[in-house]
């Protein structure tokens, strides 16, 4: 959750005075002279920094040089590599999507395959994590990698890719739900996001829709200006979406012009994993009643990071403020506790039940009021305006199905040996209409899961079957359609959307 900041380009905002900074320098290099073992030096100031941060906020934080180009990558929408998605399982990678418009997209690569070396490199069974990969596949730009592939039907076969400009999309679905319905997912608020959603929603409006649901489940957070420009094409009038307040300087962003999606009935579906800049987005729209909120309690993160690059090109992330949407509340969760107890919050709502029921927490919370006149909460997160329970029924029985990505799996490995079965679907809404889990696929996926060791009672639960029907049929959409395939066959059991489309009605 170390999202929601602006990135600052002053390069001496943060110095340490002389005094303090001579002193940790004296001190270190005394210790590095005087003491009995060999010290690593770079260890000492690591600890120093973290011993300094340990008294301060959670989402003041320290980011290693190692790691600082691809974090700033997430916000800046694009990044050098061969473009392809792909999850590390047993030691092994397994190529899940193709990246469109990215170097890999017309290449010979194909979900289902897995990586077994990356130019010289032996990567399959060698333990190594997912950062080190992604590592190896990056690189700079027109630079050449070398991968050798182990394809479905047990070939191989070595491919070169040239690494080039891979556009790393934050608005990562959107489409009609039905004649007047709209649809966009935003995953994250990035340098990009608002050209994105400002397309998807200029396609959807020339589609005459009446009314649009923006899904912000998951999205932990980015750039407040991005989301103040996305807030702005749905708010009608002239008014403070969120402001700032800090030692410094305060700061508020304001609807500045007609948007393109004004009068249209509107919902936000939030979660627990929706932080920072989708907060902003989901508690200006609540404060300004200006749509339904539907899902359940959000983070709780308000405040607000700038970035300041340190000498060894690691970089620090301070927060410089607190932000306060329309009604004047902050949402930030108190931290007083420490943390430990602050991160373990998520899952303290879910041992106490708050996730599947109304909470109490707001019964302590400072009263706020919308535009009209409506009660709501400060230091708690965004309370939505109609509560979706968390469905436990089936989750803990299929958790090693999804943590094993068997729906991914047996979808990838079916179509590879069965893909004239899919030539009648050539588009996404005659998919959604006509296909069905048919004998043959059932047979097979039958077979599959019991080769995976899936519990027989688990294929004799018509609950659970349902689910891995609806998650397998979302892996196909994926393959043949990209991810408005995959949500909108998602979507049509998803209860936040259909909440989202009783409470438009």
């Amino acid at each position: 959750m170390f999202l929601g900041f602006k990135l600052s380009n002053q390069s001496n905002s943060a110095t340490l005075s002389s005094n303090s900074g001579s002193q940790l320098d004296h001190l270190i290099k005394l210790i590095n002279e005087k003491y009995v073992d060999t010290l690593d030096q770079n260890k000492l100031y690591r600890s120093g920094i973290d011993g300094i941060l340990k008294n301060l906020d959670p989402h003041t934080i320290y980011i290693p040089a190692s790691d600082l180009v691809r974090t700033n990558e997430e916000l800046e929408g694009s990044f050098y590599g061969i473009g392809i998605e792909f999850f590390l399982l047993h030691d092994t990678v397994t190529v899940t999507a193709i990246i469109p418009d990215g170097p890999s997209s017309n290449k010979d690569i194909q979900p289902g395959d897995k990586i077994i070396r990356i130019d010289d490199s032996l990567i399959a069974g060698r333990k190594m994590d997912e950062n080190e990969i992604i590592r190896r596949i990056r690189g700079e730009q027109n630079s050449k990698v070398r991968l050798k592939l182990l394809r479905l039907d047990h070939t191989e076969q070595t491919i070169e890719l040239a690494r080039g400009m891979v556009p790393l999309k934050s608005v990562t679905a959107s489409f009609k739900i039905n004649p007047e319905t709209g649809y966009i997912k935003i995953d994250m608020f990035s340098e990009t996001t608002y050209d994105e959603f400002r397309q998807a929603l200029e396609t959807l409006v020339k589609g005459n829709i009446k009314k649009l649901i923006i899904d912000v489940r998951e999205n932990p957070g980015g750039y407040m200006d991005a989301v103040a420009r996305v807030a702005d094409e749905l708010i009608a009038g002239t008014h403070t979406i969120v402001s700032t307040k800090g030692k410094q300087k305060s700061d508020s962003l304001v609807t500045s012009k007609d948007g393109l999606f004004e009068q249209g009935k509107l919902c936000i579906l939030v979660d627990e994993n929706s932080a920072s800049a989708s907060e902003i987005l989901a508690g200006a729209i609540q404060d300004l009643d200006r749509g339904t909120l539907i899902g359940r309690r959000t983070f709780g993160k308000g405040l607000v990071q700038e970035q300041f690059e340190l000498p060894d090109h690691a970089a620090i992330r301070i927060t410089t403020a607190r932000y306060y949407l329309p009604s004047g509340r902050c949402i930030q969760r108190s931290f007083a506790n420490g943390k430990e107890q602050y991160r373990h919050d998520i899952i303290d709502r879910f041992a106490a039940d708050a996730t599947t029921r109304e909470d109490s927490l707001h019964k302590i919370a400072t009263k706020y009021f919308t535009l009209n006149k409506r009660i709501v909460y400060g230091e708690e997160g965004v309370t939505p305006d109609v509560l979706i329970p968390l469905d436990t029924s089936y989750h803990d029985q299929l958790n090693t199905y999804y943590i094993e990505h068997m729906s991914e799996q047996f979808a990838q490995s079916y179509y590879f040996f069965h893909k004239q079965e899919f030539k009648p679907f050539q588009a996404l809404d005659k998919f959604t209409s006509d296909f069905t889990i048919n004998g043959p696929i059932r047979s097979a996926m039958n077979v599959y899961l019991k080769a995976n060791k899936l519990s027989g009672s688990i294929l004799d639960n018509a609950v659970l079957v349902d689910e891995i029907n609806r998650t397998v049929r979302s892996q196909f959409a994926r393959l043949l359609f990209g991810n408005n395939g995959k949500y909108k066959e998602l979507l049509v059991t998803d209860k936040f959307v259909q909440m989202a489309l009783m409470a438009m009605n």
